[in-house]
């Protein structure tokens, strides 16, 4: 019996990627959801600090991969781009621009991609791996909700 490939989403043209998957990640853990984020180091390091600061009404706990928290935390932050083996987590939100690989092994991958000229270039090739893995990615542009 064969693994159904996870949903693909491609959120595009954001001014700042790293709000927006604040945004996201309290929308989606409000909504019960335990979330993977993969990103470069330094802005693992960068989403880490906002998520204590992005907002006074919100606290939203999290942890690095490998922390003795990890079970217990509602988001997991990934510095790299290698989560195969990673158990218990409904989602990859993935804010850098190679692709993750294990990416197969959750049932939502959502892809945060900047504005500027690199950001899109190499969304683009992912777009077209996913394809070639038999995924059908959807796009939505900047200023659509947080889902």
């Amino acid at each position: 019996m064969s693994r159904a490939l996870p949903r693909v989403e491609f959120r595009v043209g954001l001014a700042d990627p790293l709000s927006y998957c604040c945004a996201l990640l309290r929308t989606a853990t409000a909504k019960g959801a335990r979330a993977l984020v993969c990103a470069p180091p330094p802005l693992i390091d960068d989403l880490d600090q906002r998520l204590w600061t992005f907002s006074q009404l919100d606290f939203l706990a999290h942890c690095r991969l490998g922390d003795a928290q990890e079970k217990y935390s509602a988001i997991v932050l990934c510095a790299g781009d290698d989560v195969r083996g990673v158990q218990g987590r409904d989602c990859l939100v993935h804010l850098g621009q190679q692709m993750v690989q294990g990416w197969d092994e959750l049932p939502r991958v959502i892809e945060l991609v900047g504005a500027d000229a690199s950001d899109t270039a190499s969304a683009r090739q992912r777009f077209r791996m996913y394809r070639g893995a038999g995924c059908e990615p959807q796009t939505l542009e900047s200023g659509h909700e947080t889902r």
